[in-house]
């Protein structure tokens, strides 16, 4: 049987849904993007983002980087979110991380893989495949949902569906019990692999990475009222919404 990939990403889906701005995640990778650039040496960098949706994080990139000799590449799975990316001038390619990163090799200096990781049914493939496209001594910039987070472990105790998780792929109601009726409505984004700090770290140094920074960020979905709160605990990843790593291949 042929396992048909859903594209939550589609017109359909959360396709027009993103908020302007950057998220808190997305500002501290592009901290440690821009400056893992600003401290190399040699020839113009090659950026690659893997999942770069609609490519506007990559221009986000390009505009803190100020530097016309970087190149800049983006893939993608979701043929509605890579129509709008074509307006721009980089280099996007469609791509089925199950299969690969459509790339050569050695081409590529740093990697963005920003809330991707999740999404896969096969994550050690993705892994494998930024280093087997970074040069040596190249970086990969991954975040992804943290199975973890502090609310998380509350939950879990409670014997709700923890935050991230998703058993249906059509209903976010599914095992979230008492707070069902705050799910009414919602769509699942189509996570199947959820991490904490440890099985990130693990999972990168298997593959031939060693991570270099691991820092939390703040999730926008947490009720205002406990965004300080959210804010105060990610400052310790493990507990942290959002997991931010930045390594290098060695």
């Amino acid at each position: 049987m042929t396992v048909r990939l859903i594209d939550y990403y589609d017109a359909q889906g959360w396709g027009g849904e993103f908020a302007t701005g950057l998220e808190p995640r997305q500002r501290i990778a592009q901290e440690l993007v821009v400056a893992t650039l600003a401290g190399r040496s040699g020839p113009p960098a090659t950026v690659l983002d893997v999942g770069c949706g609609d490519g506007s994080f990559l221009a986000q990139l390009d505009a803190q980087v100020g530097d016309p000799a970087v190149s800049w590449v983006g893939v993608d799975y979701s043929e509605h979110q890579l129509a709008k990316a074509a307006m721009l001038p980089y280099e996007f390619h469609k791509c089925d991380l199950g299969e690969g990163i459509p790339l050569p090799d050695a081409s590529v200096d740093l990697v963005h893989a920003a809330e991707v990781i999740e999404h896969l049914y096969d994550p050690d493939l993705m892994v494998e495949e930024c280093a087997r496209v970074l040069r040596p001594g190249g970086h990969l910039v991954v975040t992804t949902p943290n199975l973890h987070a502090w609310y998380n472990r509350v939950l879990f105790l409670a014997g709700i569906q923890p935050v991230f998780h998703e058993t249906s792929s059509r209903s976010t109601e599914v095992g979230a019990g008492p707070l069902s009726r705050l799910k009414q409505d919602t769509r699942p984004v189509g996570h199947l692999r959820l991490f904490n700090r440890t099985a990130l770290v693990d999972l990168l140094c298997r593959e031939g990475f060693r991570p270099l920074t691991v820092r939390g960020a703040r999730f926008p979905g947490v009720p205002r009222s406990l965004h300080w709160l959210d804010g105060a605990l990610g400052r310790r990843p493990s507990l942290a919404s959002i997991l931010v790593v930045l390594a290098v291949k060695r």
